[in-house]
């Protein structure tokens, strides 16, 4: 990989997917056209709307009979303990990890998919520690 930076300037799904395929990741577009990252789970890869960051999303469904105070106690517990990620719990019965990258004044592309190989690798633990009882 070049030392090219990613900026608002040049940030798209596109070139997102074209830097992760060089990284060797296992890259793809759902049915909606949102790139995919497959690591130990799939995580979803976005710049966002204002191009200032890139998204990257991991979404988790929650078991039926865990009660939405049990739903939220895990991603409070989650949310004191790992500090690069952020859990919610969706009004869909999903529990959502997301990070975002600021990309103002540039990004090296390691620096991105370091970052985002670091994001995917939190989530099945922090569900371990903390979310057995509530995630599917």
């Amino acid at each position: 990989m070049t030392e090219e930076l990613i900026t608002p300037e040049n940030l798209s799904k596109e070139y997102l997917k074209s830097i992760l395929d060089a990284a060797c990741m296992d890259t793809s577009y759902d049915s909606d056209g949102d790139l995919m990252v497959k690591e130990d789970l799939k995580c979803f890869v976005k710049p966002t709307k204002d191009m200032s960051a890139i998204r990257m999303f991991v979404i988790f469904g929650l078991k039926e009979e865990s009660s939405r105070l049990a739903r939220l106690e895990c991603a409070n517990k989650i949310n004191d303990e790992y500090v690069i990620v952020r859990a919610s719990v969706t009004n869909k019965d999903s529990l959502f990890f997301d990070y975002q990258i600021p990309v103002a004044g540039g990004i090296t592309k390691k620096a991105f998919v370091i970052a985002l190989k670091r994001f995917c690798s939190i989530p099945r633990d922090a569900i371990s520690e903390h979310g057995v009882d509530v995630v599917e």
